[in-house]
């Protein structure tokens, strides 16, 4: 760990650059708060959005972000790892700043998830939509999009989301579950000056700016099949699959030994739930005591999961990448919500250092996730994010 003042800001192009991105590496809370603010214009962003490592003692440096950020809308979370301009990092905060000339924001804020219900969601949503509209700079269809950032582990996604999405109507809505590290005890999202657990917040946006979200993952299905048969899907544990304990089953189709299970196994090795046209990765979280299996994301008995196979996580970003490119210019910024798993699955195949890099060249700054947000769903093992390209003339 570092404690000198290192921050940066950086410039994503040789065109004009109005979205701001600064990073840190000190671990005194004060310093890095103060470096992450001067490498921002601070007095010109209608918001900030930070991404910080869960071993800084949060209650000091929700002190030391008010200090420094005074008077400016500034939302966050806890990580597994951060994406800044140096590409994947650790033990570090990341921040992108968007400017007040090009952007709208109004944050909301959804306290108490375990206790929240739907009108109160929708309640506080539709408030922040309609200071949105009031103080809108472009149409709000087509030119807003809804962030969030959600507790990781308040296993609240797949009841919350569709509700958001649906009292957001036609914006469209991306994000992260926040993280811990890996730890799996506390993760927290930031907002209202305080870091807050079971909680989730969610900026409205209203931009100039063209604007692409992007959720996709790097694997294709096959035709090896494995049906969960017993699970408590409140837990997202999985206890059998094709009536045979779960672990040894999974072993078994993956052709793996039980002693091989870890986290870089589960990371290269998802599985996938076919819905309609679409193939969603369903990632495992843990192997427990009882050979059941603990997944990232909702399951239930009768799910069909399908045995994937990898396509190439690097040509696969790229060739995305290069499509944006191609439809909305070079990106500006791309806020990523890239999940925890790619990070260990680039890891294990020894391909970080290159992704790191492609991260670096597309402009991404964002954190790894215990989970991804895409228009309403819960997904995992996916690269989920927005690409923001310069403002339209």
């Amino acid at each position: 760990m570092q404690n000198a003042i290192n921050a940066e800001r950086s410039s994503s192009s040789t065109t004009t650059q109005t979205i701001q991105t600064a990073v840190s590496d000190s671990f005194d809370p004060q310093i890095a708060a103060r470096s992450l603010a001067a490498g921002l214009d601070l007095e010109n962003l209608s918001s900030v959005i930070f991404f910080c490592s869960p071993n800084y003692d949060l209650h000091a440096l929700a002190t030391a972000l008010n200090d420094a950020f005074s008077g400016v809308s500034l939302i966050g979370c806890t990580t597994a790892g951060e994406i800044s301009t140096r590409g994947i990092t650790t033990n570090t905060i990341s921040a992108v700043g968007l400017p007040n000339g090009d952007f709208v924001t109004r944050a909301v804020l959804l306290p108490n998830l375990s206790f929240a219900d739907e009108d109160h969601v929708a309640a506080r949503l539709q408030t922040g939509i309609d200071q949105l509209k009031d103080a809108a700079i472009a149409p709000i269809n087509g030119s807003s999009f809804a962030f969030s950032l959600l507790d990781g582990m308040s296993i609240r996604e797949e009841i919350m989301l569709p509700v958001m999405q649906s009292a957001l109507g036609d914006i469209p809505l991306f994000g992260g579950s926040a993280a811990d590290a890996m730890d799996f005890r506390d993760t927290y999202v930031f907002c209202e000056g305080a870091f807050h657990a079971k909680a989730a917040v969610v900026l409205l946006v209203n931009t100039r700016c063209p604007f692409e979200i992007l959720s996709s993952h790097h694997f294709a299905g096959t035709d090896e099949k494995l049906v969960v048969t017993s699970a408590d899907p409140e837990q997202r544990v999985v206890l059998e699959l094709n009536a045979e304990p779960a672990a040894p089953e999974y072993c078994r189709v993956m052709g793996l030994a039980l002693d091989d299970l870890s986290t870089p196994t589960f990371a290269s090795n998802p599985l996938g739930v076919q819905l309609g046209e679409h193939l969603y990765t369903r990632s495992i979280r843990q192997l427990n005591d009882d050979l059941g299996l603990t997944f990232f994301c909702a399951i239930d008995v009768g799910v069909v999961l399908t045995k994937l196979q990898d396509t190439g996580m690097l040509a696969h970003i790229e060739a995305e990448m290069s499509a944006v490119c191609e439809r909305i210019g070079e990106p500006q910024i791309v806020i990523a919500c890239d999940c925890i798993h790619r990070h260990h699955e680039a890891d294990a195949k020894g391909i970080l250092d290159e992704l790191s890099a492609i991260y670096r060249h597309y402009n991404m700054v964002g954190f790894n996730t215990y989970g991804e947000q895409y228009n309403g769903m819960h997904v995992n093992h996916s690269f989920t994010g927005i690409a923001i390209g310069h403002p339209r003339v």
